[in-house]
C-alpha cells in the first residue's frame, strides 16, 4: 500500500509535522518566559506584605529601622503595582493560555503529521482524506498563530528545533542541529 501514496505527499506530512513542531516550541518558550514573570508578581504581592507584616511584630513601632524598612517596602510595592497593571493591560494571563493551548494544539499536530507521512496501511483515499483534515486544522492554527507576531529570530529557533527533533539537515547550511545554540544560517541561526 505505500507505493500508492506519492513520496511528494509523505514529503508534504513531514514537512507539516517539522513546522508545527517548530511552531509549539516557539509558544513553549513564550508560556515558559510569560509564566515566570506572573509567578514573580504573585511572589512580590504575597511576600512584601508579609515581610513588613512580619518585621513589625519584631520591632517595636517607633524603631529607626522600620522607617527604612517601610521606605523600601513602598518602593518595591510601587514596582509590583506598576508591574501588576502593566500585566493586566499587556494581557498576560490570556497570552499564557493562548500560547500553552498553541503549544499543546501544534504538538498534536506535528505528531499527526508525522504518522502520517510513515503511515503503511492507508489507502490512498484514505490518506488524501486525512492530510486534508489535518491541513485544514493545520491552517487554521497557523492563521491564529500568526495573528501573535512570530519574530524572525522565533521563526529561525523554531526551524532548528524542527530540524533537529526529525533529524533532517538545514536547507541554509545543510547541517542537521544536535544543539539549540545559534549558529550564522539564516534559516536555522542568529
Amino acid at each position: 500500500m505505500t507505493s500508492q501514496i506519492p513520496n511528494e505527499k509523505r514529503r508534504l506530512c513531514a514537512d507539516a509535522a517539522l513546522k508545527c513542531h517548530g511552531t509549539a516550541y516557539i509558544f513553549e518558550r513564550r508560556a515558559s518566559s510569560i509564566r515566570r514573570r506572573i509567578k514573580l508578581l504573585s511572589f512580590l504581592g504575597i511576600a512584601v506584605p508579609a515581610s513588613v507584616g512580619a518585621i513589625i511584630g519584631a520591632y517595636s513601632f517607633d524603631a529607626e529601622i522600620l522607617r527604612l524598612i517601610l521606605g523600601v517596602a513602598a518602593a518595591i510595592a510601587t514596582i509590583q503595582l506598576l508591574l501588576t497593571i502593566w500585566s493586566i493591560v499587556s494581557g498576560w494571563n490570556q497570552s499564557l493560555a493562548y500560547y500553552l493551548e498553541s503549544k499543546s494544539v501544534n504538538y498534536r499536530l506535528s505528531g499527526q503529521y508525522e504518522r502520517l507521512s510513515t503511515s503503511t496501511t492507508l489507502s490512498a483515499n484514505d490518506f488524501d482524506l486525512e492530510y486534508r483534515v489535518l491541513e485544514r486544522e493545520g491552517d487554521i492554527r497557523a492563521n491564529l498563530d500568526n495573528q501573535h507576531d512570530i519574530s524572525d529570530k522565533e521563526k529561525r529557533m523554531g526551524m532548528r528545533y524542527g530540524l533537529r527533533r526529525f533529524q533532517r539537515p538545514c536547507a541554509g547550511c545543510n547541517l542537521v542541529p544536535t544543539t539549540m545554540k545559534a549558529t550564522n544560517c539564516g534559516i536555522c541561526g542568529k
